[in-house]
C-alpha cells in the first residue's frame, strides 16, 4: 500500500519523517527556478521575493533533518544543488536581465556584465562544491563553529541583489553606476570562496544587557520593512557585510585560545583507495 502503517518496517519502505527534509529541499529548489521565470519577465519584485523564501526553506530543510535525525547524503546533494540554483544561478540571471534591461547598457558592455554574473554563478557553485566535500559528520560533545568559511551562497545572493533592491526601493529608487554593481558583483564572487571567517549568527551568544536592546532593535527593523521592505532587507544585507572585519579578529582570537580550529583546505583532496 501507499500509505499504511504496517508492524514491521519493510526495506522498501521509507519512514515518512526522512522524507520531510527533502521536499522541503524540493520547495527551495522549486522557489529558485520560481526565481528564474519572474526574472526572464520580469518582474524583479517576485523574482528577488523567490530567492528569499528559498533562504527561509534552506534554513529550515537542514534543521528538519537534525531534528527529525533524517540526515542522508542524498539530502546533503540535493540540498547543494537546490542551493546552487536558488542562490547561484537564479541570483545571476536576475542581475543580467536587470543589468541590461535599460537598452544604453547594452553592445560592448554586455560581455561586462556576463562577465561578472559568470564569474559570482561559478564561484557559488566551486563554494557548494567545496562544502559538500568537506562536510563532516556531527560528533557528540563537538561544539560547531561560530564562523563561516567564507561568504554563504543564501548571504552572497541577498548581498549581490542590493543594487536591484535599491532600485525598487520606494524611497530611495536609485539606480547605482554599471561599474560600481559589476565590481560589487565580482566582490561577493571572491568572497564565497575566499578563507575568511565570517559570523554564523545562529551560533552567536549576546549578554544579558544586550537582549532588550537587540529586541528594540528587532521592532525597529519590522517596522522599516514594513515601510520600505527593500530597502530594509539591503541595508540588513549590507551591515552583515560590515562585519567581516570583526569577524575575522574575533576569529583569530578564537584560534589563539584554541577555541577554533584551522579552516578546511579549498580544496579537499579525496580519500586514498585499497589497491586491488
Amino acid at each position: 500500500m501507499f500509505l499504511g502503517y504496517p508492524s514491521k518496517p519493510r526495506e522498501h519502505e521509507v519512514p515518512i519523517r526522512h522524507i520531510v527534509p527533502n521536499l522541503i529541499t524540493t520547495l527551495s529548489l522549486c522557489a529558485g527556478l520560481s526565481a528564474i521565470h519572474f526574472a526572464l519577465k520580469p518582474d524583479w519584485d517576485r523574482a528577488i521575493t523567490a530567492v528569499l523564501i528559498a533562504a527561509v526553506l534552506d534554513g529550515l530543510d537542514g534543521r528538519a533533518a537534525r531534528m527529525l535525525n533524517a540526515t542522508s547524503r542524498f539530502g546533503a546533494v540535493l540540498d547543494s544543488l537546490a542551493d546552487f540554483l536558488a542562490f547561484g544561478v537564479a541570483p545571476g540571471i536576475i542581475l543580467h536581465r536587470w543589468l541590461l534591461a535599460d537598452s544604453t547598457r547594452a553592445g560592448h558592455l554586455d560581455i561586462v556584465c556576463l562577465a561578472a554574473v559568470m564569474t559570482y554563478v561559478l564561484c557559488a557553485a566551486l563554494r557548494l562544491a567545496r562544502f559538500t566535500a568537506s562536510a563532516k559528520p556531527h560528533r557528540a560533545g563537538q561544539v560547531p563553529s561560530r564562523f563561516f568559511v567564507g561568504l554563504p551562497t543564501p548571504a552572497a545572493a541577498a548581498i549581490v541583489l542590493i543594487p536591484p533592491m535599491l532600485r525598487e526601493s520606494k524611497f530611495v529608487g536609485v539606480e547605482l553606476p554599471l561599474a560600481i554593481v559589476v565590481a560589487h558583483t565580482f566582490f561577493i564572487a571572491g568572497l564565497q570562496i575566499s578563507r575568511q571567517p565570517l559570523f554564523s549568527f545562529k551560533r552567536l551568544r549576546v549578554h544579558r544587557r544586550s537582549v532588550v536592546p537587540l529586541m528594540a532593535l528587532v521592532g525597529l527593523i519590522v517596522v522599516a520593512a514594513i515601510k520600505d521592505f527593500w530597502l530594509a532587507l539591503a541595508s540588513l544585507s549590507f551591515l552583515y557585510l560590515l562585519t567581516l572585519p570583526a569577524s575575522i579578529v574575533s576569529y583569530r582570537r578564537a584560534r589563539a585560545t584554541g577555541q577554533e580550529s584551522a579552516p578546511p583546505p579549498a580544496i579537499v583532496p579525496d580519500e586514498p583507495h585499497p589497491a586491488g
